[in-house]
Parts: C-alpha cells; structure tokens; sequence
C-alpha cells in the first residue's frame, strides 16, 4: 500500500526536487544587488555610524529576471501576526517562511519599518540574497537613520555568500546518519550562524534531512 504523502514540515511541500533544482540554478545566475544606500545612523545613546545596504526594491528588482527565467515567484502576505513568505515554483512545489511580526505601537513610522525590513530579510533569506542590513533594522530599534542614495562599489559586510549557501547545502545533502548531521549543523553554525537562521534554504534542507534521518527504515 502506498504511504500518504504528508509534508515533511510546514514549510515546504512534500516533493521538493524541481524546486530545488530551480532555486540552484537561480542562485547560480542571480546578479546580487548592487549596495548603492548609504545609511547614518545615531543610536540611542548618542553616538553615530554608517554602513551601506541595497533595500527591498533594489532586492527584488535584482531577483526578478532570474526568478523568470528559472519559473520562481516569490509572495508575502501578512496572516494572523506573522509575515508569511511563499516561494513558488511553476511545478505547484513550494517552500515557505514564517515570522512572527512586532507588536504594533503608536509610532506607526518604526512598526512599518520594521515590517519593511522583515520582508526584506525573508526575502533575501529565502532566495538566498546577500544584502547587507538596511536602515529599517535600526529604525525599528529606535535609533535614527538618514538615508542617502549612491552608486558606490563595496562588498559591505555580509551574513553569507551564495558560495557558503551551496557549499553548506551540499555538505547537508551528503549526510547519511546522525552523527553526520550533527557534524555538519554544528561546523556551520559555529562557521556562519546566519546560514542557520530559520528561513534559510540551508535551514529548510537541514529540516528536511533530520526528519528523514528520524524516520524509521522501510521495511
């Protein structure tokens, strides 16, 4: 008799093969976006510094030829608290990211930014982007921000690259038992803890693998 097909969790669909075989070759052709906002920002307790970011537009126009191309869309709605962030392959194959939202204050300009940047990061997250962090994260935390436009080159500092995405993705792919998932978990959580953050596509793989190692054998 042939088993139900229950997702493995609720964040992908239950196959995940031409997805994940579009979102490679994506990530493969991707043009990162260019980092052309510069950001002062005076903190709380008085001081100031400045760093450079691409923002949410600048994200997703970077994105949107590849994701074409490769048959990817990418939504975001707002459900019950949580920012949900659907990225949707022309199969009807689906992986997907939750975040619980902030509670929402009088101060609407702070709570708006912070959903902006909330969206921004999930969806980098889920496409495996590499931007660097954008003036809403400090917004959002009370600080304030002056936000300039530019055409500069710099690398910023970044949370990973598409390199590390791929090489910690094969390193999980390759992991036959436990020990080996631990092994691989722990090297890239001590190497490159943003790698692990959930929504991740390493994330999302490493789900996938420890419920698979979970399940008993098939007789």
């Amino acid at each position: 008799m042939e088993e139900n097909k229950t997702p493995i969790n609720s964040f992908m669909s239950p196959e995940i093969k031409d997805i994940s075989a579009a979102l490679s070759a994506f990530q493969g052709s991707l043009v990162q976006p260019k980092l052309e906002k510069e950001v002062k920002v005076r903190t709380k307790t008085g001081g100031e510094y400045k760093f450079k970011y691409a923002d949410l537009s600048a994200c997703v126009k970077s994105a949107a030829p590849a994701l074409k191309e490769q048959g990817l869309s990418v939504s975001q709605i707002i459900n019950d608290g949580k920012l949900i962030t659907l990225l949707s392959h022309t199969s009807g194959q689906w992986f997907k990211s939750e975040l619980l939202l902030p509670a929402q204050s009088a101060e609407y300009q702070a709570f708006g930014s912070a959903i902006t940047y909330l969206k921004r990061y999930s969806y980098c997250a889920i496409l495996g982007i590499v931007a660097d962090t954008d003036d809403d994260a400090n917004i959002a935390c009370g600080n304030e921000a002056t936000i300039k436009d530019r055409s500069i080159k710099t690398t910023g500092q970044v949370a990973f690259t598409g390199a590390q995405l791929q090489q910690a993705i094969s390193e999980m792919n390759a992991v036959t038992d436990e020990p080996g998932f631990f092994k691989v978990w722990n090297k890239w959580s001590h190497e490159c803890t943003a790698i692990c953050n959930n929504g991740t596509e390493f994330y999302k793989v490493a789900v996938s693998k420890r419920q698979s190692l979970s399940q008993p054998a098939a007789k």
